[in-house]
């Protein structure tokens, strides 16, 4: 939003002015970029199965074979992979388990693909892909990465910032003029260039809420990796110390992915169930424990993950601990920086 300058501006007017010029300038194109990439990503679960790259839900009301059964069957067909994360998600995938492999010796989520089995059969369907090489894939790797990986993601965050910049400003900038004209008027027969910026204007109000809340939810974002690396590294440090020199099999652990999860089920409350298990020796996890993440039934809870880790040679639950509140906030801001962008379907 801007307007014509007043007749004696201050210092604060003229610098807003200047930031909002500048900034709005500097950010034009790369949020652009963003805007439609995302506008293409609120469907991409329809694209996905348009694409046949995720297989369909199964409705199997038979009871579920073990989990361990699907990893050695995933095991067994592709010997130069290990499993480094199962989940399970009754609304996005209901009668399907996913596993994330990487290659054996891997210790990072780089090189993953995606792999479905049936929770009622353990049989592997057929589609398993490098996520990144389907269209919502590449989309998302330019959304959220700028095909750049982690500094990526923080020159997403400048430009979610230089945008939050260029709102506030424009707002400072627009609101001595509120009192003067009518809010969002647009003038006519005053000429072109009054129109042009009456119809700025008018379009500044529109969008300001979901811009600011795209923007500022975005920045937030842009710092995920980081903080979830600087987590990662608090979290597990003293047990990484610990057990250092006990590494586990991480492609066949003692303990297996049921008798694990089990542990960590008995200690949540009942309503609550684990969606996530990762393998020992990933970047977030270390080379003794597993860990889960447990999600509650519905609203904050599903979002605000229960961590628990499990030592992999014994079963026995170490710790259970909720996230940080930095890493709660980009938690919550995922839902809703999508939730704002899908607001337009």
């Amino acid at each position: 939003m801007a307007a014509m300058t007043p007749h004696r501006p201050t210092r604060w007017y003229r610098l807003n002015l200047w930031l909002h010029r500048w900034c709005s300038l500097v950010a034009t194109l790369p949020f652009l970029i963003l805007c439609l990439t995302g506008t293409v990503l609120i469907f991409h679960e329809e694209i996905d199965a348009a694409m046949g790259v995720v297989p369909a839900s199964v409705d199997d009301v038979r009871p579920r074979m073990p989990l361990q059964a699907s990893i050695d069957g995933i095991l067994a067909a592709n010997p130069g992979e290990r499993v480094a994360s199962i989940g399970i998600d009754p609304k996005e995938h209901p009668g399907l388990l996913l596993l994330v492999t990487v290659p054996t010796q891997a210790h990072r989520f780089e090189d993953m693909k995606l792999r479905f089995t049936e929770l009622a059969t353990a049989l592997p369907t057929e589609h398993a892909f490098d996520p990144t090489s389907t269209l919502t894939g590449f989309l998302l790797e330019l959304h959220a990465h700028w095909f750049l990986g982690m500094p990526g993601e923080l020159i997403g965050a400048l430009i979610a910032l230089l945008v939050l910049i260029s709102l506030l400003s424009g707002v400072v900038v627009y609101w001595p003029y509120v009192k003067k004209v009518a809010l969002g008027l647009l003038r006519r027969g005053r000429g072109p260039r009054l129109r042009q910026l009456d119809l700025h204007n008018l379009i500044g109000v529109v969008v300001l809420g979901w811009a600011l809340a795209v923007s500022l939810t975005g920045f937030l974002l842009g710092f995920g990796t980081v903080a979830t690396s600087a987590w990662s590294y608090t979290a597990f440090a003293e047990l990484r110390g610990q057990h250092d020199d006990a590494a586990v099999d991480a492609r066949r652990p003692p303990v297996d992915a049921d008798t694990a999860m089990a542990a960590v089920q008995r200690q949540l409350p009942p309503d609550w169930h684990i969606a996530s298990l990762i393998f020992p020796d990933t970047e977030f996890s270390t080379r003794h424990h597993y860990t889960a993440l447990a999600v509650g039934p519905s609203g904050l809870e599903e979002r605000l993950y229960r961590v628990g880790l499990v030592d992999a040679g014994s079963g026995e639950v170490v710790k259970l601990t909720e996230m940080p509140g930095y890493m709660k906030a980009i938690v919550l801001s995922q839902p809703l920086h999508l939730a704002t962008t899908a607001a337009c379907r």
